[in-house]
């Protein structure tokens, strides 16, 4: 009997949710203004896709506003668990509630905000993760490869997990360079997670096979910190500087299906049980 693929309490560790914008309005200062994407197109996607379970991260297009990821959480339970934007002076009783609501860490969005000296970046990595400590959650980023490289020393002495987004940006090809051997010393010693997600982010073709043997080192350099997420509903291009203009861009066309399938290319079934299961449930705390 072939093994049943995604098995039972898989994960999706990288979605945004979106609107309705009449309710949960975006932030004024924002890079781009997406369509919708609704708890409801959500819950359609997971069903599609077979999958159990999903960690919501808060866009950067709602700022420090968590109210549309926290009413996708209530709603979902303990299928769900969320990674929040907060203020550096957010009081311990906020982050408890929040605790209590199924967030289990705090972003750190490099990439997608306007460029910041590096100094800047380590006390926003440092303000994060002291908030992070209180209920032992981890910290998550979204940035260039050659930033993490700049922060390593940070990275080394941080007090909280550190999860990197996307491959850390890292290219198909490009595995052996400095920047992504950086990478994976920090990955094999324990000091970050790896989210395997975004692979159209890295390549002009999700499915190139080159990202294959990336992927692989990774798995290679610490199989029990690697996770995948889709990245749905795949952010539309935009430039990093703010927006002024209010019109809905859609988001890319992209096989989210496809996206999980390509997981079955890169790894076999014990592979897959831990990116899809047991990892996920450790890092995010599911029961």
């Amino acid at each position: 009997m072939a093994e049943q693929f995604p098995p039972p309490g898989s994960c999706d560790c990288h979605v945004h949710v979106i609107g309705p914008k009449a309710t949960f309005p975006l932030a004024s200062e924002r890079t781009y203004t997406p369509m919708d994407a609704l708890r409801a197109d959500l819950e359609a996607v997971l069903a599609r896709l077979g999958l159990d379970r999903v960690v919501l991260v808060q866009p950067s297009i709602y700022g420090t506003d968590n109210a549309c990821m926290m009413d996708a959480i209530d709603a979902l339970w303990h299928r769900a668990r969320g990674v929040a934007v907060l203020a550096p002076e957010t009081p311990g009783s906020v982050l408890d509630d929040l605790h209590r609501r199924g967030v289990r860490g705090l972003r750190v969005n490099i990439a997608s905000s306007a460029s910041r000296g590096i100094d800047v970046i380590r006390r926003d990595f440092e303000a994060a993760a002291a908030l992070c400590a209180r209920n032992g959650w981890h910290l998550q980023t979204f940035a260039a490869t050659e930033t993490l490289v700049a922060l390593a020393s940070t990275i080394e002495t941080l007090s909280v997990p550190l999860v990197v987004d996307h491959f850390g940006l890292v290219k198909p090809g490009e595995e052996d360079g400095a920047p992504a051997q950086m990478l994976l010393r920090l990955l094999g010693r324990g000091k970050i997670w790896v989210k395997l997600s975004g692979t159209y982010r890295i390549a002009d073709d999700p499915a190139d096979p080159r990202i294959v043997p990336l992927a692989r080192r990774f798995a290679d350099a610490n199989l029990e910190q690697i996770v995948w997420g889709s990245d749905w509903p795949h952010t539309p291009p935009h430039t990093h500087k703010r927006s002024v203009d209010g019109s809905e861009m859609p988001f890319q066309d992209i096989d989210t299906r496809a996206l999980l399938d390509f997981t079955r290319t890169c790894f076999d079934a014990a592979t897959l049980q831990r990116l899809l299961v047991d990892n996920p449930a450790k890092l995010y705390d599911f029961a």
